[in-house]
């Protein structure tokens, strides 16, 4: 989302008062040095919620940022979101370092295009730290109706995934060849589901890794109707 006058952020805020939720900050726990989990609190009776829907935050003045809940428990009016702290000079990392629990503050409601493919055998999550809470949103979404879900993601720290029970592949940051060699293993592990068109591909994360990944999937035989993309930030660009 874009940088814009505080005046235009205060006005987005009154005009639109029925998108917005008072929530509570109820728990925040370190994952790793660089990844946080907070829980937060308000009333989610009247809120639709699909798997990796994003809700705003605003971080300042001028920038609202999007994250991805998951945990979204509407009779308990809980929810959790995983913050990557990438830069603490950053908006966003500047914001939730400083958050604690029983700071109070507004978020925009969940809102974002349908994701999740419930009519899929086969649900398969690939990204990166910034995508650890949609896929655990999309995990969720599968094992509740039990079915079948596979993830790889390229992280600093995996010690992460298995924290959040996110078990799958892995790949360092910045290896691209991690990636397609991990890919290529599960196109083989998976081959006649992949003919069948019985996967759903997710791919969210760096937009310029993104790419790469939907190039090759195709490339493979993957049909791009069992590709969903969702380019959550680019290297160099400002509020993705």
């Amino acid at each position: 989302m874009p940088s814009l006058p505080k005046w235009i952020n205060d006005t987005v805020e009154n005009v639109w008062s029925s998108k917005f939720k008072d929530c509570n900050v109820i728990d925040k726990k370190k994952i790793t040095d660089e990844l946080y989990c907070i829980r937060f609190a308000t009333d989610l009776q009247d809120i639709h919620y699909e798997p990796a829907y994003a809700i705003g935050i605003r971080v300042n003045d001028r920038d609202f940022r999007n994250y991805s809940p998951f945990n979204f428990n509407r009779e308990a009016g809980t929810f959790d979101i995983l913050f990557h702290i990438h830069d603490t000079s950053a908006a966003g990392s500047n914001f939730v370092t400083h958050l604690s629990a029983g700071d109070s503050i507004k978020i925009l409601i969940p809102r974002g295009k349908r994701f999740f493919d419930p009519d899929a055998m086969m649900h398969f999550s690939i990204g990166d730290e910034t995508s650890l809470g949609s896929s655990l949103a999309i995990k969720e979404a599968a094992e509740e109706s039990n079915l079948l879900f596979g993830c790889l993601h390229e992280v600093e720290d995996s010690s992460a995934l298995e924290t959040l029970n996110l078990y799958g592949y892995h790949a360092p940051k910045n290896n691209i060849m991690v990636i397609i060699e991990s890919l290529t293993d599960f196109l083989r592990e998976e081959k006649q589901a992949i003919y069948n068109d019985d996967v759903i591909f997710y791919v969210t994360g760096n937009g310029n890794t993104m790419t790469l990944i939907r190039k090759f999937l195709k490339a493979k035989g993957v049909s791009s109707r069992c590709i969903r993309s969702q380019a959550y930030w680019i290297e160099g660009k400002k509020g993705l």
